[in-house]
């Protein structure tokens, strides 16, 4: 009778692996993870593959990217310093999320210091070179505030007139420094600068989802209850309440998504619900036509199966959601009507 002699583990690259190609089999559930959404539990699955590497790249960037997520920002400031350190490849998207980082941390002092040092480097491109202004300025004005506020009693930091008020920078970022800069944008915000944001917001050539933005910050200032805005060839009045950004209309509709799909098919309705969340937003303050939760759940369901390469019912999907085919239809003439002036653009 064989005696069971115990498996010795393999050695991989220097480093103990408990199991043949362990270090693909958490990346890839890692990354399944995160496109999902799922940050809190995708981020021990990147602390894996760094207890068996800790210099693995795509370990320390998922490691920042689900600490960012998840508003914890001091554990991905060691990540992504590792990744500068190491000098990863695309070193300037890593030194993006790094002052991103500092500023959410309120580090002005320190994010001043790391754009000074990268403006002497003489590679960069223009986009990049405009959004380190746009974070230089914002850095500048928030230590400006912070001075102003320990300094005299009855001194003030001083408020941005229409003139200085810089909305250029909107053009140029991506998603995530627009939503910086609309932040910095709200705190700027007084009752001399605002007819420039409401300029912007009823100029007819002006970027769909830039105005959605600076809706928000227009909001948050909380100097108005509402502006008007120039969006798919009319004015609209938005008004800033619990419907602003049809928040309800659209958590209406992804309950209803996931209460038909999530049993049967829990990754398109996944899918559904991003659509449904970014379309809603976007198109805000346009009513929507028909406002039934029923067919709308039923036009994002089919959209998200056609960008997700999905097999497209759309007579099975109408069944399942209980939609007639005539207001799909009409849902559909509204999606194309909004598309011909551009979402994005």
């Amino acid at each position: 009778m064989k005696r069971n002699r115990k498996k010795r583990p393999v050695r991989h690259d220097g480093n103990l692996v408990l199991f043949p190609d362990l270090e693909s089999r958490l990346l890839n559930k890692a990354m399944t993870l995160v496109e999902e959404k799922k940050y809190r539990e995708a981020r021990p699955l990147f602390g894996k593959l760094l207890r068996l590497n800790v210099h693995d790249i795509k370990g320390l960037y998922g490691w920042a990217i689900c600490s960012v997520e998840l508003g914890e920002y001091s554990q991905a400031e060691g990540a992504v310093r590792q990744l500068l350190t190491d000098g990863a490849p695309y070193y300037y998207d890593v030194f993006r999320l790094y002052l991103t980082i500092l500023i959410e941390k309120k580090d002005y002092h320190m994010a001043l210091h790391e754009i000074r040092k990268v403006n002497k480097e003489k590679d960069m491109s223009a986009d990049l070179q405009e959004f380190l202004r746009q974070m230089e300025k914002l850095c500048e004005i928030r230590l400006n505030e912070k001075q102003n506020r320990g300094g005299a009693p009855g001194r003030t930091a001083k408020s941005p007139d229409d003139a200085s008020l810089d909305l250029s920078g909107f053009k140029q970022a991506d998603q995530k420094t627009r939503l910086l800069l609309a932040r910095n944008l709200a705190n700027q915000l007084n009752r001399k600068s605002l007819p420039k944001v409401e300029q912007f917001l009823l100029d007819k050539n002006q970027n769909s989802e830039i105005k959605t933005v600076l809706m928000c910050a227009v909001k948050e200032s909380g100097l108005v209850d509402g502006v008007n805005v120039w969006k798919f060839g009319k004015v609209y009045h938005a008004t800033f309440n619990e419907n602003f950004l049809n928040k309800t209309f659209a958590g209406r509709v992804e309950k209803h998504i996931r209460d038909v799909l999530d049993s049967e098919n829990p990754t398109l309705a996944d899918l559904a619900a991003d659509v449904c969340r970014f379309f809603t937003m976007q198109i805000y303050p346009r009513p929507f036509e028909p406002p039934s939760i029923n067919v709308w759940a039923a036009v994002f369901t089919v959209q998200a199966a056609e960008a997700g390469n999905m097999q497209k019912d759309i007579a099975g999907m109408l069944r399942l959601f209980d939609v007639q085919e005539s207001d799909f239809q009409k849902a559909c003439s509204m999606i194309s009507d909004v598309e011909r002036f551009g979402i994005n653009e």
